[in-house]
């Protein structure tokens, strides 16, 4: 039997609600070509069961016999997967039905590119529309400097080359961020990029793992961003890493004045380190300084300060130059498309 053209890995642990819906979205996919790489990591409810209860010879079923955290089932599916390219999934989102095609055209017409993710909308715990659309930097240089700060990719969206991703397997010493980590080495050594398109529904419910883990994300994080931070040259105290981890993140306490204070002169001290050192496109690191300096803004537990120092600012006064600005417009569209 012919090697598939894609392996597509879902890692799931108690999912019981969602699983089903998840597993159809890539049966169903308009590229046929595939096999789906279930991989529970010791589930304890009926997520197993329901799995079980799908008739289709693409999909395989590979069980750990105790929960052995996410790396490690997201590792065992790397292992296993067969295919030219691997995509991934997670358990309680849906692809939507060209997602696969349309990033493996993508691919196929961009072979430098060794990973692409795409831009998601948001469903609730039900399945209902929410309002918004997730729209990721799109090229390679935007998303190198965005993961200076937070990941770049929604990592239920991406597709990739299998020969290039296995060897990048997710790091135990990441028991979240795992993906964060991953995207950067990746991103250090090849070219990667988003897709300005909608290809997937990511659903937002209490049970999610990023719910109920902010300090964990914040310090993970941090480390991922320690070794870059550290190659643009500049002193970085324990305070500094850890105020750092928090901009990147919509967790924990809302910032207050002093934070912004620091944000703003964190971000000056970062555009300039970076001038010399030029380890990130000025642009791009622009792009990225501007874009949290805002959401941190937004996110203010003061307002009347927030406004000031958002209207203040020369970080957020550059925004819409021709080159920043091109990205937000983007993404203006992509969401106003998806209403």
């Amino acid at each position: 039997m012919p090697a598939p053209t894609i392996s597509v890995i879902v890692t799931m642990f108690n999912r019981e609600r969602y699983i089903e819906q998840a597993l159809e979205s890539i049966l169903s996919q308009t590229l046929t070509s595939l096999e789906l790489i279930v991989v529970d990591d010791g589930s304890t409810d009926s997520t197993v069961e329901r799995v079980l209860g799908i008739s289709d010879p693409r999909l395989r079923l590979i069980r750990h016999e105790r929960n052995l955290g996410i790396p490690a089932a997201r590792n065992s599916g790397l292992c296993a997967a067969e295919g030219e390219f691997v995509a991934w999934l997670d358990s309680d989102d849906v692809a939507l039905p060209t997602r696969l095609e349309q990033q493996i055209d993508f691919l196929t017409r961009n072979p430098s590119v060794a990973l692409v993710g795409c831009c998601a909308s948001k469903v609730s715990a039900t399945g209902a529309r929410l309002r918004g659309v997730r729209v990721p930097p799109l090229d390679h240089q935007a998303i190198k400097a965005w993961l200076l700060f937070r990941t770049a990719f929604q990592q239920s969206s991406i597709t990739g080359r299998a020969e290039i991703l296995k060897q990048y397997p997710y790091r135990q010493e990441f028991p979240v961020c795992e993906d964060v980590d991953m995207f950067v080495r990746i991103a250090a050594d090849h070219e990667v990029a988003n897709m300005p398109a909608v290809l997937m529904r990511r659903r937002l419910h209490a049970g999610q793992i990023v719910r109920g883990s902010a300090d964990k994300i914040i310090e993970a994080q941090s480390r991922i961003s320690a070794p870059m931070l550290q190659s643009l040259g500049i002193e970085i105290s324990a305070d500094d890493l850890k105020c750092h981890g928090v901009l990147g993140t919509s967790l924990g306490s809302r910032p207050d004045r002093f934070y912004l204070q620091w944000a703003e002169d964190w971000l000056h001290r970062l555009i300039a380190a970076n001038a010399r050192a030029l380890v990130f496109k000025p642009e791009a690191l622009r792009l990225a300084a501007a874009y949290f300096w805002i959401w941190a803004c937004l996110r203010c537990s003061e307002r009347s300060i927030a406004l000031k120092e958002l209207l203040g600012s020369r970080i957020s006064c550059g925004i819409m130059s021709a080159q920043r600005g091109r990205w937000f417009v983007q993404a203006a569209a992509i969401s106003l498309y998806n209403r």
